[in-house]
Parts: structure tokens; sequence; C-alpha cells
């Protein structure tokens, strides 16, 4: 069973210095993990010039995902959910500078009165 500083050098793989490297230091079951993990960066560093080609279904797959889409322009959906977003961010703003001003239309009302 791990122990917690094992766990926790696990989860932060890349600090270094203090307690954590002087237990790396000493636990063989973090010593393999090191070496595991440097071992896998080593191999997918060897991928990184190859391509693989897409399978042949994966266009459709990824156009069913979309939905119905303008013909003339597959981004139009895409585009009407992003436009709806910043109407609703611009009302949620609006909605803030009201109370803010109402706040402040409170504020001067109490100290003149």
């Amino acid at each position: 069973m791990r122990g917690p500083l094992c766990a926790t050098a696990a989860l932060l793989p890349a600090v270094s210095g203090g307690r954590l490297a002087a237990h790396r230091e000493h636990c063989l079951r973090c010593q393999a993990d090191d070496a595991r993990r440097r071992s896998l960066a080593r191999e997918l560093a060897a991928l990184g010039g190859e391509v693989a080609p897409a399978p042949a279904t994966l266009h459709g797959a990824v156009m069913a995902r979309l939905g119905p889409q303008d013909a003339a322009d597959p981004r139009r959906v895409l585009a009407a959910r992003a436009l709806a977003r910043r109407v609703a961010a611009a009302g949620v703003g609006l909605a803030l500078l009201a109370a803010l001003v109402a706040g402040l239309a409170r504020r001067r009302a109490r100290a003149t009165a």
C-alpha cells in the first residue's frame, strides 16, 4: 500500500526539492514510477513526427454529434450559440450595472435625508 508521501509524489512529479525529493531518493516504488513516466515520455516523443490516418467513419460521427447545420455555413448553429452566450453575458452585465446605479442612488438619498 502506498503511503501519503508516495501518493503526493505521484500527483506532483515535477516538484523537486524538500521532503518529496528526499522521499523519492529512498523510495523504490516512487523511483519505479518516475522511471515509467520517463520511459513513457521518451516513447511519446519518438511518436511526435508520426501521422495516423483518421478512421473512415470519423467524419460521419462528428457531423452526427454536431446535429443539423445550415448547408451554406456549417458553423451557423455554433455561431448562434456563441451569440446567445454573449447576449446573456451582456444581460447579466446590464443587470449588475442597474443594481449598482440603484445602490448608489439609494446611498445618495440616505445621505441627503
